[in-house]
């Protein structure tokens, strides 16, 4: 996430297929057995890096590896916990480690910055950031907020706010540092608060304070987020590998959606701060971000080349890139035509 702390079947096949035939290049180490000295495929040993701490927006990651979905693709993944101040992107795009979650903003000015990196997967399908607003608050909607007088808790850094500033430049909102600390929110029936979907809202609902939640996406700017990215160099170099993650990941992602708990178990041994009851509802509230009418045609982590664009314009737009990358370089999986690329 970016909080300071965050196919169809056959295109599926046709991605693997084509991934498997072009590479040649991945580490292709065996073992002995012991059975008579019989060679057996080694796993290959990769790292993916997060961008925060084991919550329900990597429930997908924690199921693949649970479930030793990653090990029957012949990987042994580590899943390294982020935290703040953790730079996911920085890390992959410096080779540190091989895959990394990071939100599709950060993709593209990564891009523009000489990163290059390239999304394969992207578990979120819509923006998972947005604002909180206490149940009694007048306002119905992201536009009524932002062009309000109101009181909002947000970073200014955003791309979230420089888009929203644009779109509603007449609003006089009352800007307030964030902070990850819930208790002003709670005492403050007046004021409005970022959020991710799985965080925050989740949060001050087991305190008993009730919320009404207006997600950023409302205002057009939608990104791909908690997206898998590799460098282009590592990805040319062991297309397999990235193919057999992609195989895993969505694999793991399934089985996270069809039954949440037992990862949610998982993940709370890693995070205490977050319980299992949290982790239970957060996953319920993330659900349509994940799982929707496009992933039922695209596959689970599928990525449309349009998305990307619009990404890319609006960041510019924005000023937040001066020059416009190839938005067909920013991914691997070319859901129109169901080739990769």
């Amino acid at each position: 996430m970016i909080l300071p702390r965050r196919l169809a079947a056959a295109s599926f096949l046709a991605l693997t297929a084509l991934l498997a035939a072009c590479s040649g290049n991945d580490p292709g180490a065996s073992i002995e057995s012991a059975q008579g000295g019989a060679a057996t495929p080694a796993l290959t040993k990769v790292k993916l890096q997060l961008n925060w701490v084991a919550e329900p927006e990597f429930g997908g990651f924690y199921a693949a590896e649970q479930k030793a979905l990653f090990q029957a693709e012949g990987l042994e993944v580590e899943l390294v916990q982020g935290g703040p101040g953790v730079p996911a992107p920085q890390l992959v795009a410096s080779g540190k480690v091989e895959f990394a979650i990071v939100s599709g903003p950060q993709v593209v000015e990564l891009a523009e910055q000489g990163g290059d990196l390239v999304a394969l997967f992207a578990v979120y399908q819509g923006n998972p950031m947005g604002v909180m607003v206490h149940e009694s608050s007048p306002y119905q909607t992201l536009a009524e907020l932002w062009q309000s007088d109101a009181t909002v808790s947000i970073e200014q850094g955003l791309a979230e706010f420089a888009w929203l500033a644009k779109q509603y430049p007449e609003g006089k909102l009352r800007i307030v540092p964030y902070t990850s600390n819930l208790a002003g929110f709670a005492a403050d029936p007046k004021l409005a608060q970022q959020c991710f979907i799985t965080s925050e809202p989740v949060t001050i609902a087991l305190q008993g304070v009730k919320t009404r939640l207006f997600m950023f996406g409302e205002s057009g700017f939608d990104p791909y987020n908690a997206v898998v990215a590799t460098t282009r160099q590592y990805y040319e170099a062991n297309k397999a590998t990235c193919a057999a993650l992609v195989r895993a990941c969505a694999a793991g992602w399934r089985a996270y959606l069809d039954d949440p708990k037992p990862f949610n178990e998982t993940m709370a041994r890693l995070n205490a701060a977050m319980s299992v009851e949290a982790m239970n509802l957060g996953a319920e509230k993330q659900r349509a971000l994940i799982e929707n009418e496009e992933t039922k045609r695209l596959g689970l982590g599928g990525m449309r080349m349009q998305r990307w664009q619009m990404t890319v314009d609006q960041l510019s737009d924005i000023g937040r890139i001066k020059s416009r990358p190839d938005a067909t370089r920013l991914f691997v999986w070319d859901t129109e035509a169901g080739t990769a690329r």
